[in-house]
């Protein structure tokens, strides 16, 4: 499988190359993800894991800009523990993947951690504008 690199062919010099990390309960959806984010130029998956401890000692390795997290991985932590990740990695994006979108949910999430959520069954859609945003420039 072809990973986005500095090497890749559509990899320009002006593009950020953009790390992420995918922790999802499902192998198949951590692949089908791999698999869609490999097409994107301008990006790398640099750790895949089942569960959030390893997800946040992955993260510890491969300093991502882009944490893909399952909602049953968040919602199975401590609040505190999910406080300790965005501490622990102020500059990390984290989006929540939601197994059905409900504007409850949502809310939800965005007000218990301030991370934004995309429905797993929309999330080819997208991952495109995700890997495309800006990123926060370095402090």
């Amino acid at each position: 499988m072809q990973r986005p690199t500095p090497n890749h062919p559509q990899y320009s010099d002006g593009d950020a190359l953009v790390r992420v990390l995918i922790a999802d309960r499902s192998t198949h959806y951590r692949e089908t993800l791999r698999r869609v984010l490999s097409q994107e130029p301008n990006c790398s998956v640099v750790g895949e894991a089942a569960t959030l401890t390893g997800a946040v000692r992955l993260a510890r390795s491969t300093e991502p800009d882009i944490a893909l997290l399952d909602f049953d991985l968040v919602m199975n932590e401590s609040s505190a523990r999910l406080r300790r990740l965005a501490n622990t990695f102020p500059r990390l994006d984290v989006v929540v993947m939601l197994d059905e979108y409900s504007e409850d949910y949502r809310r939800a999430v965005r007000e218990r951690w301030g991370y934004s959520c995309i429905a797993k069954d929309q999330a080819e859609d997208h991952l495109q504008r995700l890997v495309s945003r800006p990123r926060q420039a370095a402090v």
